[in-house]
C-alpha cells in the first residue's frame, strides 16, 4: 500500500512525524513537498488550485491511496474538488483543530492562526458555525510569515526573528482571555516552543493550550488504512519527492524526522 502525503513544503512533515510515531504504521510513504511553489497562502486561489491539482494527480498516477493533504491551505481550497475528481481515492484533509479547543468548554476565546487563504475560506468558517461556541470568541488571524521562517535554511538559528514575529501577532490581545491557540497550518507546530516562550514573556499568568491537528489526522489515516488494506505486505519506506532541487529541504527533513531512511526523488516537469 502506497500512502501519499502532500504539502506546499516542510509543514506536512509535522503530520508525518506524528503518524510515524505509531508503531503499527509500517507502510510505503510518498511525501511530495512542493519546494518550487511554496508558500501557497499568499498566492491567488486559482493559481494554488491549479498547482494542487497537478501535484495530487502525480500522487494518484503513482498509485497512492489514501492521500493525506497535509496542508491546511490546499485542503481548505481544493479538497472538495479533489474528492469529486477522484471518487475512488480516500483523501484525508487538514483543518485547524478548532473543535478540539471548543470541546474543552473553558468559556474563553480561541485564537486560530493560519495562512491568508485558510482564514478566508468557507470551509473553516462553516466549521466554526457548526460548533457550540459564540463565533465572536473565535479569532482568526493570518500568520503567513511563519511559513517563510519554517522553509528558511537557517530556521533553527532564527529564534529571535521568529519570536519577534510571534510577539507582533499576539501583542494586540489580552492573552488571559484565551484558552487555546490553534496552529492552523502544518508549518506552525515547528514553532510551538517559541510560542510558549513569547506567551510567558507577554503574560506569565495566561493559561493557554497550543494545539494542532496532527494527532487527529494520524487517527483518521490509521482508520482508513484498516478499511483499505487487504493483507498486503508491509513496507517501511519513505520516498521524498521534491518539485525543485533543495538541499535545505533534505537537511530539514532529516532534522524533523530523525534517523528515518529516506529515498529522494524529483518531480521537475
Amino acid at each position: 500500500m502506497k500512502i501519499g502525503f502532500y504539502d506546499s513544503g516542510l509543514g506536512g512533515l509535522t503530520v508525518l512525524k506524528e503518524v510515524l510515531s505509531n508503531e503499527d504504521f509500517k507502510y510505503e510513504v510518498y511525501y511530495l513537498g512542493d519546494t518550487k511553489n511554496t508558500p501557497y497562502g499568499t498566492k491567488a486561489d486559482d493559481v494554488v488550485m491549479k498547482i494542487v491539482e497537478d501535484n495530487v494527480r502525480y500522487l494518484v498516477d503513482i498509485g497512492c491511496n489514501p492521500i493525506v493533504i497535509a496542508c491546511n491551505t490546499a485542503t481548505s481550497l481544493a479538497i472538495k474538488k479533489l474528492r469529486q475528481d477522484y471518487p475512488n481515492i480516500e483523501f484525508i484533509g487538514t483543518e485547524p483543530a478548532v473543535k478540539v479547543a471548543t470541546d474543552a468548554h473553558l468559556n474563553k476565546k480561541i485564537l486560530v492562526l493560519a495562512t491568508s487563504i485558510t482564514v478566508k475560506q468557507e470551509k473553516l468558517l462553516n466549521l466554526i458555525d457548526k460548533l457550540d461556541i459564540n463565533n465572536e470568541d473565535v479569532i482568526l488571524k493570518p500568520a503567513d510569515k511563519l511559513v517563510l521562517f519554517a522553509e528558511d535554511k537557517n530556521c533553527i538559528k532564527m529564534d529571535k526573528e521568529v519570536e519577534e514575529y510571534i510577539t507582533e501577532l499576539l501583542s494586540e490581545f489580552n492573552l488571559k482571555e484565551f484558552s487555546h491557540i490553534v496552529l492552523g497550518c502544518t508549518h506552525f507546530p515547528l514553532f510551538k516552543e517559541n510560542f510558549r516562550k513569547v506567551i510567558l514573556a507577554l503574560e506569565p499568568e495566561a493559561n493557554i493550550d497550543i494545539i494542532d491537528g496532527s494527532r487527529g489526522i494520524s487517527h483518521q489515516l490509521m482508520k482508513k488504512i484498516d478499511e483499505l488494506q487487504k493483507n498486503e505486505e508491509k513496507i517501511d519506506k519513505i520516498h521524498l519527492i521534491l518539485t525543485s532541487k533543495s538541499n535545505t529541504f533534505i537537511s530539514r527533513t532529516r532534522e524533523i524526522l530523525g534517523d528515518k531512511k529516506i529515498e529522494l526523488e524529483y518531480k521537475l516537469q
